[in-house]
């Protein structure tokens, strides 16, 4: 990595595959763009399968490859901040979510917190977080744990037996010396070294997007979960308003790490042999109008609208449009929750 935080200059060959869905061969290219979040060199290409539909990145890297996409300061890599529940978190969760024994250090009984007029938001908040339903005694699976954050936070809630994966060697170090049983090394070769029916839950936060088969993975996980048991992820879907808005400087192309591109339609067919209808919850993420306005204006792209867009972006009013977009359903990030087939 060089002084201003971007990647060395280094050659990286594509290669062409198939579809991970379908297995075709034929696709059309429907964007192209380069690295404009962390500078690895090159222009990267998504293309729309001919036989199902599905975006995916075409060509792309190889697989010994993956790892030099990600700098050493990627953010989810990093040393986890501890976690602290909110003044209210803890009710909710201890009234709806079975975590009767939970005690949080900011006074989380608070009379206005267990309000029912503030349970639509707890619940969206319970949702975007990937909280679980507890389980007593039961096994949890983080799919891409990072360095740990998500699995310190659910210890923080009351899990015990929590197991881990993940790509990058100096982040699976870091949450092994947290205490967590963690496998490093690709997600696809690791995950069907635990037994069927092992975990009371899987939960994975924006890293299916990531995988080159995230297809198979889903069905793995489902495996490895008990009858009923949960799964809770988060992605990226493309046709939100961001999507439509800025094209080809869309943030979450954020080639060349993303691997596959869903549609809403994408994430239900892929749930629908194995899982229960899932619940629903967009996130709120100013960045994800913020960065490709930024990105255009620097480019010579932009106009008044990238302007306007920055000025919100930075201001209270527009955390609040964004926040009412995830209401209506108009952003690009979703978290799922949903439960293996008995």
């Amino acid at each position: 990595m060089n002084s201003n935080g971007t990647m060395e200059q280094s050659s990286i060959q594509l290669v062409r595959v198939p579809c991970p869905r379908c297995g075709g061969t034929e696709s059309v290219m429907v964007a192209c763009a380069k690295d404009r979040l962390y500078g690895v060199p090159g222009e990267y290409y998504a293309a729309e399968c001919s036989g199902c539909g599905l975006w995916f990145q075409n060509p792309r890297p190889p697989l010994d490859r993956l790892s030099d996409l990600y700098p050493e300061d990627y953010s989810p890599h990093v040393k986890p901040e501890p976690v602290v529940l909110r003044r209210g978190a803890a009710a909710y969760l201890r009234r709806h979510m079975g975590y009767a024994e939970l005690k949080s250090d900011v006074g989380a009984g608070s009379r206005w917190a267990s309000l029912s007029i503030f349970s639509p938001v707890r619940k969206w908040l319970a949702g975007v977080a990937l909280t679980p339903h507890y389980v007593p005694g039961g096994k949890l699976l983080e799919i891409g744990c990072a360095s740990g954050a998500r699995l310190l936070y659910l210890r923080r809630l009351g899990w015990e037996s929590l197991y881990g994966i993940e790509l990058m060697p100096a982040a699976a170090a870091q949450a092994r010396e947290a205490g967590f049983a963690v496998l490093s090394g690709q997600i696809e070769q690791n995950l069907p070294a635990y037994p069927d029916g092992f975990f009371d839950v899987v939960v994975t936060s924006m890293v299916l997007e990531h995988l080159v088969d995230p297809f198979s993975v889903v069905r793995e996980a489902a495996k490895k979960l008990k009858p009923g048991g949960e799964f809770l992820f988060s992605t990226v879907i493309r046709g939100s308003l961001d999507f439509k808005l800025f094209g080809n400087y869309w943030s979450n192309f954020d080639f060349p790490r993303h691997m596959v591109y869903f549609s809403m339609a994408d994430i239900l067919s892929m749930l629908k042999d194995q899982f229960e209808a899932p619940e629903c919850f967009y996130q709120s993420a100013p960045a994800d109008f913020s960065r490709p306005a930024s990105w255009r204006l620097a480019e010579g792209a932009g106009g008044v609208f990238d302007r306007i867009t920055l000025m919100l972006a930075s201001s209270r009013l527009g955390n609040v449009i964004v926040f009412f977009m995830a209401k209506l359903g108009l952003t690009c990030r979703v978290s799922f929750r949903c439960r293996r087939k008995a």
